[in-house]
């Protein structure tokens, strides 16, 4: 961190614009991993924008169709579950996917998006979720996974960007000739994660979450209902919240959240009264 007083510095932005942004891999990672808190907090008034980092084109299993058309259909469901959602804004960045590398262009296509919107929160893979599996001497029927790739990639390239580049008026210099001022994200929500601190109540946009994968018909067809199966999962999220943090709630997203800037309150800003 350099002198911030310094003749010629710019001071970092700290006023946040929108509420959050959430930011996934591929068109229906922002669902699942926090579209009934995207909605919520749409619902509340808040803006939300989602970022999908990827142009989707391996999510299939038609190995002759055509990239483009494969690739704008994913992006025209990824719209249509976002106007369900009450999202603002959708970006798609098209970087390869199954290809997806942490390195100055991907780093830089977040800046620049974190720098334009400002929004409070961030919420992203978990970079460090690297196997999800149940201990098969307690549970011998049930199978894990591996975390795809392109999910780690993405949650690695997100926090690199965060720091320093987001706020480092040094870092990527030509983006301040757009306009695209040095900005503190306030939080960060870390999704499909196993360090689970802080559950989202979302009871009352789970029917919402579900009917915006629906409109994901390249991923799982046209008649697929995924309610049951989001109720279930919601569901076990919630009873963990009870037990970890004695949360009351019927249905639950979870994130690990990591505060990185608090704003100062009014008693903080006002000047010190010295008596005489």
């Amino acid at each position: 961190m350099g002198d911030r007083n310094a003749p010629g510095a710019v001071q970092v932005i700290t006023e946040p614009d929108y509420e959050a942004m959430v930011i996934g891999a591929h068109p229906d990672d922002d669902d699942f991993g926090a579209g009934g808190t995207s909605a919520l907090w749409a619902k509340q008034g808040k803006k939300v924008v989602w970022v999908v980092m990827t142009d989707g084109v391996e999510g299939g299993e038609a190995p002759d169709m055509d990239d483009v058309d494969f690739m704008l259909a994913r992006e025209q469901e990824q719209r249509a579950a976002a106007e369900i959602y009450g999202v603002k804004a959708v970006e798609f960045l098209r970087f390869p996917d199954g290809h997806l590398t942490n390195n100055d262009e991907t780093r830089k296509a977040i800046v620049r998006l974190i720098r334009k919107y400002r929004p409070r929160v961030v919420l992203t893979h978990d970079p460090s979720q690297h196997i999800f599996a149940p201990d098969p001497n307690t549970e011998p029927e049930a199978t894990g996974h591996l975390n795809h790739p392109d999910h780690r990639a993405t949650g690695n390239i997100v926090l690199d960007a965060i720091f320093p580049a987001v706020g480092n008026p040094r870092s990527f210099r030509e983006l301040l000739s757009q306009g695209l001022l040095p900005y503190r994200v306030h939080e960060l929500y870390l999704f499909y994660t196993s360090l689970a601190n802080t559950y989202v109540d979302v009871t009352e946009t789970l029917e919402i979450k579900g009917q915006g994968l629906k409109c994901h018909v390249t991923q799982f067809g046209p008649n697929v209902d995924m309610t049951a199966n989001l109720r279930e999962r919601s569901a076990k999220t919630a009873k963990e919240a009870k037990e970890k943090l004695g949360l009351e709630m019927q249905h639950a997203e979870a994130f690990r959240r990591i505060k990185l800037h608090i704003p100062p309150t009014p008693a903080d800003e006002a000047p010190t009264e010295v008596e005489e």
